[in-house]
């Protein structure tokens, strides 16, 4: 046998002695990815925290919404689609609607990003067990947002709300989805930068007036004037609530394993 027949026997023995310890494995990692999770039946769901498992832990941190995941029968991805899966305008993807029929995604295949305001503006959402309270309290409805920022149930309907122009920038910004920027700012423990540009003093006149009754003064004041502004101002806020001008708040690697 000449040098090229060792050769091709060599490479035919190789090839066999990795097909050998190769293929098993290989066959063994296809055969467990083709195991596809139903959306049918009693569970109907995926499991979202299999991806998602920084997101949850964040939610199970959240004192008013880790009730949801009480409330899901010890089903997490139930509780994942009570904000997710929950705009009635949108056809979500469904399995064993009824008789055995699916349904496939229109507007969206799986899942939505969804305003905070569709659940708690007036419970629109399309979970009925969930009762989620009126977020309301602004008074400005030249918001252009869908949704009703004025607390029918209260008498001044948010008219004089500190932070209404916080609310309108935040609709107004294509981030996220309507004023979501603001109520995460606000409402949850994710990190805030603000650049801030103010008067640099303030001046007013104050008049002795010993006809009005004390307390609280004696003072009539007049005049307020802003003078200047100061320079920009950086502060930053971190996911514990505390603040500080000089830094941004460090944070260390995380891993999360699905």
């Amino acid at each position: 046998m000449n040098g090229n027949g060792n050769k091709m026997v060599l490479m035919t023995i190789a090839a066999v002695a990795v097909g050998i310890f190769a293929l098993p494995s290989t066959v063994s990692l296809f055969t467990g990815q083709h195991n596809w999770y139903s959306i049918g039946g009693g569970a109907n769901e995926l499991p979202c925290i299999k991806c998602h498992a920084d997101v949850y832990e964040e939610f199970l941190r959240t004192d008013a919404h880790s009730t949801l995941d009480n409330s899901s029968n010890g089903r997490p991805s139930e509780a994942c689609y009570k904000c997710h899966r929950t705009n009635k305008s949108i056809t979500y993807a469904r399995g064993n609607v009824s008789g055995g029929t699916w349904q496939i995604g229109e507007e969206a295949h799986a899942a939505s990003t969804v305003a905070c305001m569709l659940c708690h503006q007036d419970n629109n959402s399309a979970w009925t067990d969930v009762d989620t309270p009126f977020a309301g309290g602004f008074g400005n409805m030249s918001y252009k947002s869908p949704f009703n920022y004025t607390n029918p149930d209260v008498t001044d309907a948010g008219t004089a709300a500190a932070h209404d122009e916080f609310i309108k920038g935040a609709i107004n910004n294509s981030l996220m989805e309507d004023a979501n920027e603001a109520c995460i700012a606000c409402h949850t423990h994710i990190p805030v930068k603000i650049n801030w540009k103010h008067a640099y003093n303030i001046e007013f006149n104050a008049t002795y007036n010993e006809s009005i009754v004390f307390p609280p003064t004696h003072f009539n004041t007049s005049d307020y004037k802003a003078n200047g502004t100061a320079p920009n101002i950086e502060s930053y806020g971190n996911h514990s609530g505390g603040a500080n001008v000089s830094h941004w708040p460090t944070t260390g690697n995380v891993t999360y394993w699905g």
